[in-house]
């Protein structure tokens, strides 16, 4: 698998490695991780627009911290899930601004998801039906 102009995908910035393999705290991280790729290598959009993007939204996020800094702020347990995301964020706003996807589209998704963990019992498997697809 070629990640844009890394030879590596261990080689990705933020990404940690064990062995040949990316290591990611949680499933999510490598789902988004993986669709942000495969989007990628099939041309929705440059990887240069991908890093440019990302960082921007990085840097909007380290203003904002520290224009908020206040030592009463809880810290993230996690800091991966914070960075990954904002590669949702910036996929969104990428697959938004192309009009591959529109940002209601998302939101929907998003309550749709929302409304069905809500209404699934604990332990069981949160799914959407196929009249929500």
């Amino acid at each position: 698998m070629s990640a844009g102009p890394y030879s590596d995908v261990t080689d990705l910035p933020g990404l940690s490695g064990d062995g040949d393999e990316p290591v990611f705290a949680n499933p999510w991280q490598a789902q988004i991780f993986a669709l942000v790729v495969g989007l990628h290598q099939r041309g929705c959009f440059s990887w240069g627009e991908w890093t440019e993007t990302l960082s921007t939204e990085i840097a909007a996020v380290g203003d904002k911290e520290e224009s908020n800094s206040d030592d009463s702020r809880q810290e993230e347990a996690d800091p991966g899930d914070s960075y990954y995301r904002l590669w949702v964020t910036v996929l969104e706003r990428i697959l938004a601004n192309k009009t591959i996807v529109y940002s209601d589209d998302v939101q929907n998704r998003v309550n749709e998801w929302r409304n069905a963990y809500l209404n699934t019992p604990h332990g069981n498997l949160v799914t959407l039906s196929r009249a929500d697809d």
